[in-house]
């Protein structure tokens, strides 16, 4: 073979893979949008495939998946597990089972650099609460699961009359930890992926129990693609599951 022959070998075997390149559709919840981001180069690198993500509350998801046409959404949705069981349910999802992607916890934030709080027990938290000049958390009317929970914890707690006037509800749990980091809130509640991965703020740890929350989360089929299956068996490999854990998911039981 002379050597334009091997150049011009080389150049179609490395433009194959591009070829036949695809552009998966991901819809992730805000708990999971550091460790999308980083898998998705590492993906495109292993298959010359391309995401293209969109970030929102669990609940936001969900329910966009449910309004549009089964398969015109997404190709892959990165949700909690109660959310994959209610688009199983409506039959909006495929065969192919779900892939676990592990565990998140509600947990509180300060500014990098302030005093962490004490959260071993239900004191610990209420002393917290109270003693936090400000507090910032996701809106539970977007589906914001830590929100959510969060706004029922303090209500259980008897404590929303005490807080109500330094409380912020923000769109998303994304916004609470950047809020934070910047000094505009005291304390910020999200998911721990959400937290952890954000350099500008301290992870002061769970809500202690009884009003702790883990979260399994999980990716599964919203279509036929082919490079959608694709991503779903990366997903279950060591790269990917590395990411997920340095953002701050845990390991499924």
């Amino acid at each position: 073979m002379n050597p334009l022959q091997s150049l011009i070998t080389l150049v179609i075997a490395v433009s194959a893979p591009l070829a036949n390149a695809d552009e998966v559709r991901v819809f992730a919840a805000g708990a999971a949008k550091h460790a999308v981001e980083a898998v998705a180069p590492l993906f495109q690198q292993a298959t010359g495939h391309t995401l293209r993500a969109n970030y929102d509350t669990v609940g936001a998801l969900r329910d966009r998946v449910l309004r549009t046409p089964a398969g015109e959404a997404a190709d892959i949705v990165i949700l909690s597990d109660t959310a994959l069981a209610t688009l199983k349910t409506a039959g909006r999802l495929s065969a192919t089972p779900a892939q676990s992607i592990g565990r998140v916890v509600v947990a509180l934030a300060v500014k990098q650099g302030a005093a962490i709080p004490a959260l071993s027990n239900a004191n610990d938290l209420r002393q917290a609460l109270l003693a936090a000049t400000s507090i910032a958390y996701g809106d539970p009317a977007r589906g914001a699961t830590a929100g959510t929970h969060f706004a029922s914890t303090i209500n259980t707690l008897g404590m929303r009359d005490a807080l109500s006037e330094k409380i912020t509800v923000l769109p998303f749990g994304v916004d609470v930890v950047v809020g934070v980091a910047e000094g505009r809130y005291a304390l910020g509640v999200s998911q721990s992926s959400e937290i952890m991965q954000h350099q500008g703020v301290s992870y002061a740890g769970p809500l202690p129990a009884p009003y702790g929350l883990s979260t399994g989360y999980g990716a599964a089929l919203a279509s036929g693609s082919a490079a959608a299956k694709q991503l779903l068996e990366f997903l279950s490999g060591p790269q990917a599951a590395g990411e997920f854990r340095s953002s701050g998911f845990v390991s499924a039981p």
